[in-house]
C-alpha cells in the first residue's frame, strides 16, 4: 500500500500552491493501493513565528483524537484505525479569539469511516484558559460505535448514505483519470452558510482533496474528501464525499455531504439545492437529528504559550 502526501503546514486564509511528496505505507494488498492526500499550504505568519506553540497545539489535538476507539459493529470486532498525521491543519482568526485545529480521519480497509476536527481557542469567559473542542462526523455505511473514557460522548444513530451523482460519467480505468474526474465532479458543487446575524457566507472549494483513497473494500474502488471553507478562516465548513462504488448496475460515482458548522448550511449540485442543514428542532448547534454529526466543548485547560518549557 502507498500513501501520497502533500507537504505539512497550515493553509493561509487564501489559496496557496501545493507540493507533493510520496511515502510508503507498508503492505501491498492484491495490487490495490491506498492513496491518502493531505492538504496543506503556507502557514499564517503568526503561526510561523510561534513554532513551539504550534507543536504543543498539534500534540494536544493529536492526543485527543487518539482517545477514541471506534468500531463498525456492536460486537467491537471491526476497529477503525486513526491516521495520526492530520490530513489538514487550519486556523480561524475571526471566531473565539482565534481558533486552531487539525482534521483527522479514521479508516477501515483503506476507507475513511470518520472525519474529525479537534481544535482549541482562548476561552473568552475565563482568562488564562483554553477551550478544547471536538467536532466529529461519521462517513461510514455502518452505524458506528465510538468508545471514549470521558463525560462527553458521541453516539451516532445512523450511517451516512450515498447518492448517485446525476449525469456523472462512468468512473475511469486508472487512478489518475479518476482523480481528474473527482475534481471535476467536486467543482459542480457549491455551498454557503447563513450565520446567527443572517449574514450569508459563500464558501470556496479547496483545490486539493483533503484525503484521497483507494480501498481494499470491494464496494469502493476510489474516493476522496473535498472541503469547502470561508474567507473568515481555513476551517472546513462542509465536506463532500465522492466515491466510485460498485452497484448492481456497475461502477457509479456517488456522493454524501457532511456538516461541519453550527450555522445554517446550503449545498447545491449544478445549481440545484441537494442538501441543507437548518438549525431548529433536533438539529441544534451541537448535533444533527441522528447524531452522525457531533460538536462539543470537551474541557478547559491552562492556556498554552510559545514561551513555556
Amino acid at each position: 500500500m502507498r500513501n501520497t502526501l502533500i507537504s505539512d503546514g497550515m493553509r493561509s486564509r487564501f489559496a496557496s500552491p501545493f507540493t507533493t511528496a510520496a511515502r510508503p505505507c507498508g503492505i501491498l494488498v492484491a495490487a490495490i493501493c491506498m492513496l491518502a492526500i493531505t492538504v496543506q499550504g503556507d502557514e499564517p505568519k503568526a503561526a510561523n513565528q510561534q513554532p513551539r506553540l504550534k507543536e504543543r497545539l498539534l500534540a494536544l489535538h493529536t492526543a485527543d483524537a487518539a482517545e477514541y476507539a471506534i468500531y463498525r459493529d456492536s460486537a467491537r470486532t471491526e476497529k477503525l484505525e486513526l491516521q495520526r498525521k492530520p490530513v489538514y491543519n487550519w486556523t480561524n482568526v475571526i471566531r473565539s479569539g482565534g481558533q486552531s485545529g487539525a482534521v483527522f480521519v479514521w479508516t477501515y480497509r483503506g476507507c475513511p469511516e470518520v472525519v474529525g476536527s479537534i481544535f482549541s481557542s482562548p476561552d473568552g469567559e475565563n482568562s488564562g484558559q483554553r477551550r478544547v473542542l471536538h467536532e466529529m462526523h461519521t462517513l461510514s455505511t455502518a452505524v458506528l460505535v465510538p468508545v471514549r473514557d470521558a463525560l462527553n460522548r458521541w453516539q451516532p444513530k445512523a450511517s451516512l448514505p450515498r447518492s448517485p451523482i446525476p449525469d456523472a460519467p462512468a468512473p475511469a480505468e486508472t487512478p489518475r483519470q479518476r482523480l481528474v474526474q473527482m475534481r471535476e465532479l467536486a467543482r459542480e458543487f457549491s455551498a454557503q452558510s447563513v450565520d446567527y446575524e443572517e449574514k450569508s457566507w459563500q464558501f470556496r472549494l479547496l483545490t486539493q482533496p483533503l484525503y484521497r483513497y483507494e480501498s481494499t473494500e470491494p464496494s469502493v474502488i476510489d474516493g476522496a474528501l473535498f472541503a469547502f471553507v470561508t474567507s473568515a478562516g481555513t476551517d472546513p465548513e462542509v465536506i463532500i464525499v465522492i466515491e466510485a462504488r460498485q452497484t448492481d448496475a456497475g461502477l457509479q460515482w456517488q456522493y454524501a455531504v457532511c456538516r461541519f458548522s453550527d450555522h445554517n448550511l446550503y449545498v447545491k449540485l449544478k445549481g440545484t439545492e441537494v442538501w441543507t442543514s437548518i438549525r431548529g428542532g433536533d438539529n441544534v448547534w451541537e448535533h444533527n437529528p441522528n447524531h452522525t454529526y457531533r460538536l462539543f466543548t470537551d474541557r478547559r485547560i491552562p492556556e498554552l504559550s510559545e514561551d513555556e518549557g
